[in-house]
């Protein structure tokens, strides 16, 4: 059966003029358009339409349902954070309050504050690094027994990092009560495909999976998939949901690379090489990688329940995660994350023999790490009392103070270093002594620090308190 991409060439080369959207009218003589202009169609006669699918994209996403698992697959045209709000929306649905992981990305906390879903958090666990850990089924099943109000749980994994969670065991304490899980697996669209042994959260019986193609798979940037399997999340709201926060005028190339990408993942060449290439990298890299001890592993640090190899976490103390990251752009390599004392490459199923053997040689030049040399760790802020709910703050009076000044004060708005996207401050949450230490570390690490309206730049909106 021929995929969205062949049929989509075909309709552009039957010589059907076009009197209608989008303006370029195919035509790749356009400067900056290209050949994608092509097979830039709108919802024509025969190319079904997205978010009422009786046709060729009902059949995609359909081919996509199987390949993960799941019961039914939404194309997502808007990333993974377009179907985190559409996800969170339809869960919460009337105020129904949510159990999110403390390190989940702002576009779960973002989804929350439009529902007005009163939220309960998962404290994360940290790696003395800074990076958060796994997420644990006792802490969420203690989290449930403490709040019986809670009618959905949001939990990451894979995080940034690469640290994957007891999926199939959290899903379990929460279908012990009849509460749908929702995973965010935006880096995880390859589990289950890569590495055997940690498999897809929709197998492992995750209720609704959010997953971004184009982090790590073979499509464009912007595609997405949300699966949903089991019927404590309801399809048609999530539908609804969709309607709601994607485009209405969705790209059909993108829709035609999340297609194609569904049909790549059988190709068993594909993942074997990407495992070669991790495993030579890693060969020769050596203890410049930080591999997170898994639960029975002989490694020190915190145990992990699992780890996604393909993430590379380098660090070569004492130098910081900038001086890193200045080192690698010296040798025309370009990291994926910049944290204050280490830097995050990805591996990808794009990632070439010629870009191993680069990155090999750029590494084989660093020093062997010297733990004896390393600077203070950096130090996440611990999260600050909740006050009020995120709306409360975020829509109701407030004024713009220097970060020192606001300590003591309630946050007005999000405090978010990007990459990863995990916030440092929520709206409501009391403003602790240490945040800003740790925004002054991160700005001078290379990494960006965002507000809710942009760059940070100093002041911090907090709620304007009575006179």
């Amino acid at each position: 059966m021929a995929g969205l991409y062949e049929e989509l060439l075909a309709l552009s080369e039957n010589g059907r003029i076009p009197f209608h959207m989008p303006g370029h009218a195919r035509r790749d003589d356009f400067e900056g358009l290209g050949s994608a202009a092509r097979i830039d169609f709108t919802e024509i006669d025969g190319l079904d339409n997205l978010h009422a699918p009786e046709g060729i994209l009902r059949d995609a996403m359909e081919r996509a349902a199987k390949v993960w698992g799941a019961d039914r697959a939404f194309f997502l045209v808007g990333g993974s954070t377009v179907g985190m709000l559409a996800a969170v929306r339809a869960l919460c649905k009337g105020g129904r309050p949510l159990l999110l992981a403390r390190n989940a990305h702002r576009s779960a906390y973002h989804a929350a504050l439009l529902a007005r879903a009163p939220l309960f958090t998962l404290p994360a666990p940290l790696h003395p690094l800074g990076f958060a850990l796994d997420v644990s089924p006792e802490s969420v099943r203690a989290a449930l027994d403490e709040h019986p109000e809670i009618r959905a749980v949001a939990v990451i994994s894979p995080t940034y990092d690469g640290i994957v969670s007891d999926i199939a065991s959290i899903a379990a304490v929460c279908h012990e009560r009849g509460i749908p899980l929702l995973v965010d697996a935006a880096h995880g669209a390859h589990l289950g495909f890569l590495d055997p042994g940690i498999p897809s959260p929709v197998s492992c019986g995750a209720d609704v999976t959010v997953m971004s193609l184009h982090k790590t798979l073979p499509a464009l940037t912007g595609t997405a998939l949300l699966s949903v399997r089991g019927s404590l999340a309801d399809t048609e709201e999530i539908a609804a949901a969709l309607q709601i926060f994607e485009t209405s005028s969705p790209s059909y190339p993108l829709m035609a690379s999340a297609d194609s990408c569904a049909g790549r993942m059988g190709d068993a060449g594909l993942f074997a090489h990407w495992r070669g290439v991790v495993g030579r990298i890693r060969q020769n890299a050596g203890d410049l990688l930080l591999r997170p001890r898994t639960a029975g592993g002989d490694r020190e640090g915190p145990a992990v329940f699992g780890f996604d190899e393909s993430k590379l976490l380098l660090r070569c103390p004492p130098m910081t995660g900038g001086e890193l990251a200045a080192f690698l752009r010296s040798r025309n390599i370009e990291p994926e994350m910049i944290a204050p004392d280490y830097v995050l490459l990805m591996t990808t199923a794009g990632t070439t023999d010629e870009h191993a053997s680069a990155l090999i040689r750029a590494l084989s030049e660093l020093p062997r790490p010297d733990s004896r040399s390393e600077g203070p760790a950096f130090r996440v802020p611990t999260p600050g009392e909740k006050v009020t709910e995120m709306w409360t703050a975020a829509e109701g009076e407030s004024l713009s103070v220097p970060l020192e000044d606001a300590v003591g004060r309630i946050g007005a708005e999000f405090l978010v270093p990007y990459p990863p996207g995990i916030p440092l401050l929520v709206p409501g949450e009391r403003i602790g002594g240490d945040l800003p230490e740790a925004v002054r570390r991160l700005s001078e690490s290379g990494c960006a620090v965002h507000v809710s309206r942009g760059l940070f730049g100093g002041s911090l909106r907090v709620v304007k308190e009575a006179e």
